[in-house]
């Protein structure tokens, strides 16, 4: 790894534990009045018109603000964490940040990933994933919030529909969970869900 990569990995693990141990009502979205002292969204980015308030909510922040909400609710259970592993895909392609380089962040803010319980045995595969981990076409329900790839805002709300055309495979992983490109089904953007983020 060259030196540029080490540097812009450490600069990006220092951001996401920098944002993650912030208070919501310390961060410079809050001041503008962009999120809540919850960290929930009161202004989409689409209306946000100076370049301090741009700064505050950049798709970088909207990906880990999503993730810090999702921390705040463990011990949530599976669902929470299966949110949580596609969410980190997200900052995965953001960034280019290994699941390693992750799991190193983790060890900063004292999380352990294993306490997570990301991964499934075979007796807990949802009994739509198909063989190489397809999963069956058709219409889904989201059970979790899920980001856009695109901006990083919430978009898709436990219950809405999703679409899982044909031959559905993983496209990535994070931390070992697989993640799915789906269709979310009032918008008609590609958004990335784990099998456990859908039911039918």
């Amino acid at each position: 790894m060259g030196i540029v990569s080490q540097a812009a990995d450490t600069y990006y693990a220092y951001r996401f534990v920098k944002i993650l141990s912030t208070p919501w009502e310390e961060m410079d979205a809050y001041e503008y009045g962009i999120i809540d002292e919850n960290g929930k969204v009161l202004r989409k980015a689409r209306t946000l018109r100076t370049s301090e308030e741009k700064d505050a909510y950049t798709i970088f922040h909207r990906l880990v603000f999503g993730i810090k909400r999702i921390l705040e609710k463990l011990p949530g259970g599976r669902t929470v964490a299966a949110s949580y592993a596609a969410a980190l895909f997200l900052i995965k392609e953001q960034t280019g940040m290994s699941d390693e380089q992750l799991g190193r962040i983790f060890d900063l803010i004292g999380v352990d990933p294993n306490d997570l319980q990301l991964n499934e045995s075979i007796e807990e595969r949802p009994w739509f994933l198909q063989e190489e981990n397809k999963i069956a076409p058709g219409v889904y329900e989201l059970t979790n919030e899920v980001m856009s790839p695109n901006t990083g805002e919430i978009i898709g709300y436990p219950h809405n529909k999703v679409i899982v055309d044909e031959n559905t495979t993983p496209i990535g992983s994070a931390l070992d969970v697989d993640v799915y490109r789906v269709r979310h089904a009032d918008t008609h953007q590609d958004i990335y869900v784990t099998a456990r983020d859908i039911q039918r």
